[in-house]
């Protein structure tokens, strides 16, 4: 889960959480409201019947009962019952409603004044008072439809408000959050294309003096001081490699002149061929170390010229034939484009037949049996150029290494290599924009493909 999505996520799950107590709170408010003023309106029905019975007690309680019936305060399933002090039953409404009371109730209520319980759907409300020197109990019950159905109301209108609440908050902190981000978003992607061709990358000031621009102010001067170590190095690698060619060119000349001016014991010619196997070795990294460093300084290539991929391969062959003359080399050609001019490819020609002349020799000296399968396949997007040879393959921990400098397999232990000629084979094909890979097409088999797209 990445971070636009934790916000979206931990942003809705607070805002819901927070919606859903505000909802809860204030249902459980108008809930009580609603029971508070229910129950004050069945005080005030019991107080009005109580004073209705002693003024009009001289009237046919018949007339009680139809203005009992008929009150424009008449109440759902309401029933009124009045005891006078003597807790004897004076008075009871003609609802078929039933109104429960305990002979501890009159105790209650002759030191309390008032009861409110619940019983059922009903709320019960009782009162003892004093009326025209008097003393009277009085029981209400009722139920409140109109307030339960208000309060249902409320309870669907609170979940559906709830359920919009949380859908609305998703999908617009998803949004939001998203439009926030897409500034990281865009920094990602830029800064996921640079590479050490692309060290001078700098982005770009929003002048908006906020963490973003902070951001990548700080990124632009990390990669100011990255731009600054990567010369250095090249610097000291160039500077290094060139000092040392001169002296170690002369000891190579001197190892060469004193096998061939004096004569030797064999001992002695043995231990000056190591030393000239080992100077030629030495001679063969400072080159490639130099090799390294001026392909650097090369310009892109779109400036590059044409070059025939298939001349380029020749030339490397006639080359390496001369320095392993029993090397045996099988070209073949496959031509999957309907154009056939389609072999020619923006690229240094120089540097091609580097790449070339390092894959041969790599597949020269790791065959067993000095032989090579070129196959030069073209089509309408690139062109692919593959070289096979028999020989001990590469296990699937070395093939993570095989590109990088002075990284050599087992099958490496008794042959001669610098462990640069990959590196440089990559380091070219990087830029020509091409790409190579390695693969074990069968047992005993290596194949190294390399791919240059259109």
């Amino acid at each position: 889960m990445n971070l636009k999505q934790r916000f979206a996520l931990y942003f809705s799950i607070l805002f819901s959480i927070i919606l859903g107590i505000v909802l809860l709170v204030l249902f459980s408010l108008f809930s009580k409201f609603r029971k508070e003023e229910f129950q004050l309106r069945l005080e005030e029905k019991a107080s009005t019947s109580v004073n209705l019975l002693v003024d009009l007690q001289n009237v046919d309680k018949q007339i009680l009962y139809h203005f009992d019936q008929y009150s424009i305060n008449k109440l759902y399933n309401e029933k009124v019952v009045i005891f006078n002090d003597k807790k004897q039953l004076i008075y009871t409404s003609i609802d078929d409603a039933v109104v429960k009371w305990k002979l501890s109730d009159f105790d209650y209520l002759k030191n309390h004044k008032s009861l409110i319980r619940q019983d059922g759907e009903y709320d019960v409300v009782g009162i003892y008072l004093k009326s025209n020197g008097r003393n009277f109990y009085a029981f209400v019950a009722a139920e409140d439809k109109y307030g339960n159905r208000q309060l249902q109301f409320l309870e669907y209108a609170f979940f559906l408000a709830f359920c919009f609440g949380i859908l609305s908050v998703w999908l617009l902190s998803y949004y939001v959050s998203k439009r926030s981000f897409a500034v990281l978003d865009e920094l990602k992607d830029k800064i996921s294309e640079i590479n050490d061709k692309q060290l001078h990358f700098r982005l770009k000031d929003r002048n908006k003096n906020d963490e973003i621009d902070a951001l990548s102010n700080s990124f632009n001067l990390m990669m100011d001081r990255l731009d600054v170590a990567y010369k250095n190095q090249k610097e000291f690698t160039y500077n290094a490699s060139h000092e040392l060619r001169t002296p170690v060119s002369r000891v190579l000349m001197q190892l060469q002149n004193l096998q061939n001016l004096e004569k030797h014991s064999d001992a002695t010619n043995r231990y000056l061929s190591s030393l000239l196997e080992d100077a030629n070795q030495m001679t063969d990294i400072i080159s490639s170390l130099l090799l390294l460093s001026k392909i650097e300084e090369y310009d892109h290539r779109d400036f590059m010229p044409l070059c025939r991929i298939d001349e380029v391969i020749f030339e490397a062959m006639q080359t390496i034939m001369k320095s392993y003359p029993d090397f045996h080399i099988r070209f073949n050609f496959e031509n999957k484009s309907e154009n056939e001019d389609n072999i020619e490819l923006k690229g240094d020609a120089k540097l091609l037949k580097i790449v070339f002349l390092n894959l041969l020799k790599n597949a020269y000296l790791y065959s067993e049996t000095k032989q090579v399968d070129i196959q030069l396949i073209q089509s309408d997007l690139s062109i692919q150029v593959e070289f096979m040879n028999a020989g001990s393959t590469i296990s699937i921990k070395e093939q993570e290494h095989i590109f990088k400098a002075f990284s050599r397999g087992e099958n490496a232990r008794k042959t001669e290599g610098t462990g640069l000629g990959l590196r440089i084979v990559e380091r070219i094909l990087f830029y020509h924009q091409a790409e190579i890979k390695y693969e074990i097409s069968a047992e005993n088999q290596n194949r190294f493909i390399v791919i240059f797209k259109f």
